[in-house]
């Protein structure tokens, strides 16, 4: 099994007084990357969302921060969790992903999704459409990034939603991954088939995993794709202790700094618990066919972090 790392906060709980945000975050990719995973993931979003902080602290753009990781890192791929389609023109974000690809020597993934966070569409004057029409409004922004990237420049394209006319765009990435996030089971997962590389839902507990790669495999017979021709992923979030009980006391005081405060012990919080724990979770969704774990941390704190790379990583 490959490990990756999302950096869903950009606040970092045991990090120096006063050290610069950049360092950290550059600190924490350098840090993973030498225990060996292989992805490190930023969400894409304008400002922090309520499970994981405060609306108003500090919150990066996802592609500024992904070149500043680009050349600070040797080999770790780097990808949004996952660009929202509407965020950006789509001609303008083949160039950004493509840019990245260049600055990172190949390492750029295209984390993409309908978009689902209705007050930032309010905030930024978008409209926010039904689920059925942004799912097609995804499948022509991943046709146009791909034509964007393969076709020689001028490059030209005609979508239902957007179209390219003599578009150039230079240079080209050779290889970039489509990465489709969401777990709608009647049109995400449709797309998913028909057109990602890799797949990921953030949280599932590995019940909902599995109902939702058993519709995938479904998509896939009716697409007539391979199925194993897919890479799942799973991000979760992670916390570990000596004890289950010294988890979950961690886990409530991170996740007190969040407007939304921690989820109720009886709810599935993620993998909360001792290294062996932890490691007999990862085993449940490695079972289950997820290729990639990604660990998400509360406000980064680092004993997780460590503590995963030396005593739950090497079990795999």
């Amino acid at each position: 099994m490959d490990f990756g790392y999302h950096n869903a906060s950009f606040q970092y709980a045991d990090a120096p007084e006063n050290r610069p945000l950049v360092d950290s975050l550059v600190n924490r990719a350098q840090l993973v990357e030498d225990a060996g995973f292989e992805w490190f993931s930023l969400m894409d979003h304008f400002w922090q969302l309520q499970w994981h902080g405060h609306y108003d602290e500090e919150f990066l753009e996802c592609y500024a921060g992904l070149s500043a990781l680009a050349t600070a890192t040797e080999e770790i791929d780097l990808s949004a969790l996952v660009t929202c389609i509407h965020y950006r023109n789509p001609a303008y974000l083949a160039k950004v992903v493509a840019s990245l690809d260049q600055l990172s020597e190949g390492r750029a993934m295209l984390g993409i999704g309908a978009g689902w966070y209705e007050d930032e569409y309010d905030a930024i004057g978008v409209p926010f459409e039904e689920p059925a029409k942004r799912i097609r409004e995804l499948r022509d922004v991943i046709e146009l990034c791909e034509t964007a990237w393969s076709q020689d420049s001028p490059v030209n394209y005609e979508g239902q939603y957007h179209d390219l006319d003599d578009l150039i765009l230079e240079p080209k990435p050779d290889d970039v991954p489509i990465l489709v996030g969401g777990g709608g089971e009647q049109l995400t997962l449709r797309v998913t088939a028909e057109y990602a590389d890799m797949w990921n839902i953030p949280g599932a507990d590995p019940e909902t995993y599995e109902r939702k790669l058993g519709i995938l495999r479904e998509h896939c017979d009716d697409a007539g794709r391979d199925y194993d021709e897919i890479t799942k992923t799973a991000t979760i979030t992670t916390v570990i202790r000596d004890t289950t009980e010294a988890a979950h006391e961690a886990y409530e005081e991170l996740h007190r700094e969040t407007e939304a405060g921690p989820a109720d012990r009886d709810e599935f919080r993620g993998l909360i618990g001792t290294p062996a724990e932890v490691a007999a979770g990862v085993e449940t969704y490695q079972d289950l066919g997820i290729e990639n774990f990604q660990i998400q941390v509360p406000k980064n704190e680092r004993e997780t972090a460590v503590r995963f790379i030396d005593e739950v990583a090497p079990e795999f």
